[in-house]
């Protein structure tokens, strides 16, 4: 994966509101998008 398009990846991860993580394998980088939901809360 090129910089220019692993940029782009982070970019359009963060555009949806989401984090994005970097991590090095032993055959390059890879790209996360984490997504949380939350299923409960309680406000009381």
């Amino acid at each position: 994966m090129d910089n220019e398009r692993m940029l782009k990846a982070i970019r359009e991860i963060l555009e949806r509101g989401n984090t994005a993580e970097v991590k090095q394998r032993k055959d390059g980088i890879i790209v996360l998008e984490v997504n949380r939901k939350i299923t409960y809360q309680d406000n009381g």
